[in-house]
């Protein structure tokens, strides 16, 4: 069997769960699906989207744990393993992803092929990298203003609203229950993330970025990523509009 990699094509098998990369609720798709792999990475305990395979019950010891000194418990880590079949990782689509271990490797279909033929350029342009594309590990930033950072995490309180809500709208279609859903959850205020103060930082401040964290949560473009720096973690669109490029990469001290 081939690989599954980025560029490649999978298989998603009606029933797989499938998470969305910005706004909404995860969902099983309704039929057998061939998409093409834009990303691939972890789920572990390292990633922010591991505690969105976790059941309502585990999730607040997960936090509790992550957040502390304490080790993650033990049934939250030998369901996670069984859940991914000991493969933590994902595999991105188009605003979707789901457990690798969830989906196959698939043929390019052959409608892909002949785009792909047609489109074919005699020689490719090269686009300049995005801020994004530029923030690898080792390179060095520097905030061009004073500003007062902020993120967004997952409200927890969302999922158990919605499903406790869903129970009442089983005579509707799928598409009505989700607009009646989300009508009703936008009249009571509750947001499927909220947005929290991360802190001030002054012009001139300088970080380095020391590891990148896989996040597909936070209303899709506004959380794509993690960086670590040496003075905090923040989803990468809450420094973007701030940061300027220093120095491309370090060189290992």
């Amino acid at each position: 069997m081939s690989e599954i990699q980025v560029g490649g094509y999978i298989r998603v098998p009606k029933g797989t769960m499938v998470f969305p990369t910005g706004d909404g609720i995860e969902a099983p798709v309704t039929r057998d699906q061939v998409v093409k792999v834009a990303n691939i990475f972890d789920v572990d305990v390292k990633s922010d989207n591991f505690y969105l395979l976790l059941p309502d019950e585990m999730r607040l010891r997960y936090f509790e744990a992550s957040g502390g000194k304490r080790p993650i418990d033990t049934d939250i880590l030998e369901f996670t393993d069984r859940l991914t079949k000991g493969d933590y990782r994902a595999v991105e689509w188009s605003k979707k992803w789901a457990l690798i271990a969830d989906v196959q490797p698939a043929q390019t279909p052959a409608n892909a092929k002949s785009v792909r033929k047609a489109e074919r350029p005699g020689k490719l342009e090269k686009k300049p990298l995005t801020k994004q594309q530029q923030m690898v590990i080792g390179s060095v930033w520097r905030f061009v203003q004073d500003a007062e950072l902020r993120y967004k995490v997952r409200n927890p309180a969302y999922a158990a609203m919605r499903s406790d809500l869903d129970r009442g709208l089983h005579e509707l279609s799928q598409h009505a229950r989700a607009q009646a859903l989300d009508a009703k959850l936008s009249e009571l205020g509750i947001m499927d993330h909220i947005d929290e103060p991360w802190g001030p930082v002054t012009a001139g401040e300088t970080f380095s970025v020391r590891a990148k964290l896989t996040c597909g949560f936070g209303g899709g473009s506004d959380v794509p990523m993690l960086f670590r720096g040496e003075k905090f973690t923040l989803p990468y669109a809450g420094i973007e509009p701030f940061v300027e490029l220093v120095t491309e990469r370090q060189g290992n001290s």
